[in-house]
């Protein structure tokens, strides 16, 4: 992660939008990723977060394409919604809320529709491990603004999304892991509704 964030600050200069440096095997995992993005009518999953201070969060995981919807159960409750350009952080104990521009952060690459990685977009890396594949994206036009990476399971063709890695400008780093994966079960766009909508 450190190497790929460095070699992001050294190429923010000259950066250029897409997937056409990568060899011809790693465009068409690419193309996969976009596509099964694209299709997936929604996933609900559990979560676990590690934040950039060491923190563990976890809770309930929820996603259409554009939209992200994360609601912590522990250390204390909170909600998340994340869409339309947007992050509304609402903290239920103190009612305090938390409003963010997803213009420039890592989390803002994955909630555009359709997901194009060729249109604004650098895949930086696509990476394979046992029954797995992850790809790395950032800002085309300023890469040192975040870096995102997908990690996906990928068992005989078939992709399930498990967890986002992300490091933000600031150098603040986090991770989400999920499990128990409920793909495209009827999820109720009202979810994603902001709070104050």
């Amino acid at each position: 992660m450190k190497r790929t964030l460095l070699a992001l600050l050294l190429l923010s200069g000259c950066a250029t939008s897409g997937y056409g440096n990568l060899s011809q095997p790693q465009q068409g995992d690419v193309r996969r990723v976009q596509a099964y993005l694209n299709t997936l009518k929604g996933l609900k999953a559990t979560f676990v977060q590690n934040g950039p201070d060491d923190g563990q969060s976890a809770g309930h995981f929820a996603y259409i394409p554009g939209h992200l919807r994360l609601d912590y159960v522990s250390p204390h409750p909170m909600q998340l919604i994340a869409g339309e350009g947007h992050l509304v952080l609402t903290d239920q104990g103190s009612g305090a809320v938390t409003q963010l521009s997803l213009k420039r952060n890592p989390l803002g690459l994955l909630l555009r529709y359709p997901v194009r990685f060729d249109e604004g977009v650098q895949v930086t890396d696509v990476r394979h491990g046992p029954d797995s594949v992850q790809v790395s994206v950032a800002q085309a036009d300023n890469p040192s603004q975040g870096l995102l990476t997908l990690q996906f399971s990928d068992i005989e063709g078939r992709l399930e999304l498990v967890g986002l890695q992300g490091v933000d400008a600031r150098q603040h780093h986090f991770g989400v892991s999920l499990s128990e994966i409920s793909e495209n079960s009827s999820t109720d766009p009202d979810i994603f509704k902001f709070p104050s909508e």
